[in-house]
């Protein structure tokens, strides 16, 4: 008989804890001084339970608004760039609200079609109400802004704004909307399913202007889309249209070919993620017939720390108690250089950060503890069929087990138990249908992409 005495050594350790009556030690928690397990950050954003605080609501949820402008080094900071906040914060609260729905009826076409128009509305509606306040990406905006004015010259080409996901790609792309509306038509379209036809891609580039009576045909189809008003069409998150599945090539050529040869009647801006531009590069070329590219990235320290600035104004945050305003000037540079080094300019892993810092007590200002950095022991251990997974699942912005099953040849069942595995570890977010599980949806938990992204490049399995 073959005995592994490690595990033997292991069961035995625990058989003790409990003889001895003490509380053994939970495999969920962060038992590292200082760190910060990646399940524990994933539970800290989203939640999936009502919101606890107004300090919670403010760091971790709020846009950050016009009337929390403040004075830095004497000039107020540019309104250009949302907080890459806005785009993961607007689209958390309501694919909460969709994968509820999701959860209730995930197989009809039509009423995924109606949940994606709901969501994408939403989306638009409520950049326009909240008027958030962007900082930085000045140059990037005067980018667009020029291309769009070629555009209106009758020398329109493809425009594409590429940053890793969260660096706010979608925020930057809905200012647009609410800076042209009132002068031009406007639509802005997020793909909630990969076309896997030419007829799906056809439909979905119909849809973008309301025509019902699909044409039959990529030349139909053409000459209908230049017969309509120009407009300015936004197209975010291009990785929801590159699906490795049967099918998916001639619907990314018919969609290529149709935004093509409409380009002078249409301004088409499109924005991806990175490394799946790098993918679709490579495999498509894609580069060849995008006339503009924009780059963002994650914020830089002068960034994060207005992000961070407008963050804690309204929450009452003391970083020192000796009522010295230079002594707080100095503990929050100090803050938010760390909080830079620890999230590499992700905003939002720096709040979750921050937050889990703060301590709330009735009688006192609000203080801080030392800021924890994330544990990516969890990474460490996944082992090469893990990685592989996590950058299929990063580059199509999420899968379902039926798709992970596809990619990777192997059975439902068995792609069923590998998602739930990695979301049991907190690297990934499920939202499960009621219906068929294997229409359950994992994406990787959106504080950790940057993260998540970083490990799978050191491993060669995302590629620059």
């Amino acid at each position: 008989m073959d005995v592994q005495f490690p595990l033997v050594s292991k069961a035995w350790q625990t058989i003790k804890t409990l003889l001895s009556g003490q509380a053994p030690i939970s495999s969920d928690s962060d038992s590292i001084e200082g760190k910060l397990s990646l399940k524990e950050i994933t539970q800290l954003y989203p939640r999936n339970k009502p919101i606890a605080s107004e300090v919670e609501k403010s760091l971790l949820y709020n846009p950050i608004r016009p009337d929390r402008q403040f004075r830095t080094d004497s000039t107020f900071i540019s309104s250009t760039e949302p907080t890459a906040e806005l785009s993961s914060e607007l689209s958390s609260e309501l694919s909460s609200e969709l994968s509820s729905e999701l959860s209730a009826d995930i197989g009809s076409d039509q009423h995924l079609q109606k949940l994606s128009e709901q969501t994408n509305q939403n989306l638009v509606t409520t950049s326009l109400t909240y008027d958030s306040l962007f900082i930085g990406r000045d140059i990037q905006r005067q980018k667009v802004i020029d291309a769009i004015t070629r555009w209106q010259n009758n020398k329109g080409e493809l425009t594409a704004v590429i940053g890793p996901f969260g660096s706010g790609v979608s925020s930057f792309l809905n200012q647009f909307h609410y800076q042209y509306h009132l002068t031009e038509p406007v639509t802005y379209l997020s793909f909630y399913h990969a076309a896997l036809s030419t007829k799906e891609a056809i439909a979905n580039l119909c849809y973008c202007f309301n025509i019902t009576d699909e044409p039959k045909s990529i030349t139909a189809a053409i000459s209908l889309i230049n017969q309509q008003d120009s407009h300015i069409i936004i197209i975010d998150d291009l990785h929801k249209l590159m699906l490795r599945m049967m099918g998916n090539y001639q619907a990314l050529v018919t969609f290529a070919t149709v935004i093509m040869e409409t380009r002078q009647q249409h301004c088409w801006i499109l924005g991806c993620e990175t490394y799946v531009w790098h993918r679709l590069s490579s495999q498509y070329s894609i580069t060849n017939f995008v006339k503009t590219i924009i780059r963002l990235d994650y914020f830089s320290l002068l960034e994060l720390r207005d992000v961070i600035q407008c963050k804690t104004t309204n929450i009452g945050l003391i970083l020192t108690h000796d009522g010295n305003e230079d002594a707080e000037k100095t503990a929050f540079e100090q803050l938010t250089k760390q909080l830079h080094q620890v999230s590499g300019g992700h905003s939002k892993l720096a709040c979750v950060l921050l937050f889990n810092a703060l301590t709330e007590d009735p009688n006192h200002p609000l203080s801080i503890e030392p800021i924890c950095t994330p544990d990516t022991t969890t990474l460490k251990q996944c082992s090469d069929e893990d990685l592989f997974s996590l950058a299929e699942l990063y580059v199509h912005g999420g899968l379902r087990i039926f798709q992970h099953a596809e990619i990777f040849a192997t059975s439902v069942e068995q792609s069923s138990l590998k998602l739930e595995y990695l979301s049991r570890q907190g690297l990934l977010k499920a939202h499960y249908s009621k219906q068929d599980f294997a229409q359950h949806n994992y994406v990787i938990t959106p504080t950790l992409t940057r993260l998540i992204a970083t490990h799978l490049v050191n491993h060669n399995k995302l590629y620059l």
